[in-house]
């Protein structure tokens, strides 16, 4: 019986565009070289077996952790498109780890996927030339790529974050608008780029409201709840004199709050608390944590939309900023709210 190559043969094109045509798959195909695939299929008798129609309608996305909560909503928000779509979803945990990000998107090659979405975690020293191969080996080829929570302009690559700088220039002019002016911060990583745009909205709300910076005030954690713990402790071993704290994600800010309560201190009467994210969890601790609001459900839809509208044909931004706001809850004022939100976790 003929197979996938003898149509390819006859009708004078490549194995790939055959897959898509027999597949019924979303990449662009001239429909002269559509129709001589049909009549070549028809010719021979040949049909794309089922599981491989299938494939070509998958859609992946790679989060660094499948567990949080953070990631948990930007996967809902995708697999609501997709649900609506038909697609089919491939979904792979990194763990923070580039290697097997990288290992993941090798082997995705070697599938007809449709579109790519990455909660990438690559080294900045080795963004250039990892962008520039997603480009070239994905975006290039039809299949789009879209880089969530971090910004990355690049050629090819679509992309949705929040304005990092901005967001935390917000957070903390409230707290100097609440009368504080010794803010103390915790910063994440430094692997991640937005962990330096945080920290530079943090020093230019200082800096704009005649505050001086003080790096005995900022110390660093890496984004999970134990280096939030860890981190408060070091500022309070050391002597550090604050009144308010500004995390760099809720994680860390609720495992700071663990550490200033062991050491006797009321929030927000000792120490106001504001995190970033506003992950579920954030209203549920006592008291409910003051956070940015990121809209994470809404950049999972949002990155589907652009896969299924690209492969349309339709022209799309590549840059896309979603407005964030802050949640103002007990940690940071004593008369805010403290209602649950039983919700998304």
């Amino acid at each position: 019986m003929a197979g996938m190559r003898a149509v390819a043969k006859l009708a004078g094109v490549s194995l790939s565009t055959v897959s898509v045509v027999l597949g019924n798959g979303s990449k662009y195909v001239s429909e002269e070289n559509r129709k001589a695939v049909l009549e070549a299929a028809a010719q021979l008798g040949y049909q794309l077996p089922e599981k491989r129609r299938t494939a070509l309608k998958a859609l992946a996305i790679t989060l660094p952790n499948t567990t949080s909560s953070f990631f948990v909503d930007v996967f809902n928000g995708f697999g609501e498109v997709t649900a609506q779509e038909g697609l089919l979803m491939l979904m792979y945990n990194t763990n923070y780890d580039f290697d097997r990000e990288l290992a993941y998107i090798k082997s995705l090659k070697k599938q007809d996927i449709t579109g790519l979405v990455l909660g990438s975690v690559c080294p900045r020293e080795r963004e250039d030339e990892y962008f520039a191969w997603l480009n070239r080996e994905f975006s290039q080829k039809g299949v789009p790529v879209v880089v969530i929570e971090t910004r990355q302009d690049r050629e090819g690559i679509f992309n949705i974050c929040v304005d990092n700088y901005k967001s935390a220039y917000m957070a903390v002019k409230y707290l100097i608008n609440s009368g504080h002016t010794r803010i103390a911060h915790i910063m994440g990583s430094r692997k991640m780029k937005f962990t330096d745009d945080r920290l530079a909205g943090y020093r230019q709300a200082l800096e704009d409201s005649g505050l001086e910076f003080d790096p005995e005030l900022v110390a660093e954690g890496d984004y999970t709840p134990f280096s939030g713990y860890n981190a408060m402790r070091q500022l309070l071993m050391r002597g550090a004199e604050f009144s308010a704290l500004f995390a760099g994600n809720d994680q860390m800010a609720i495992g700071a709050m663990k550490a200033a309560k062991a050491q006797g201190r009321e929030i927000p009467g000792d120490i106001a608390v504001v995190g970033f994210d506003n992950l579920s969890v954030s209203s549920l601790i006592e008291p409910a944590l003051t956070s940015v609001n990121v809209p994470c459900y809404q950049m999972g839809r949002l990155a589907a939309s652009l896969i299924r509208d690209t492969l349309a044909g339709k022209e799309c931004e590549r840059l896309h900023l979603l407005e964030t706001n802050l949640i103002i809850r007990r940690s940071s004022c004593e008369g805010a709210t403290n209602e649950w939100d039983l919700t998304g976790w």
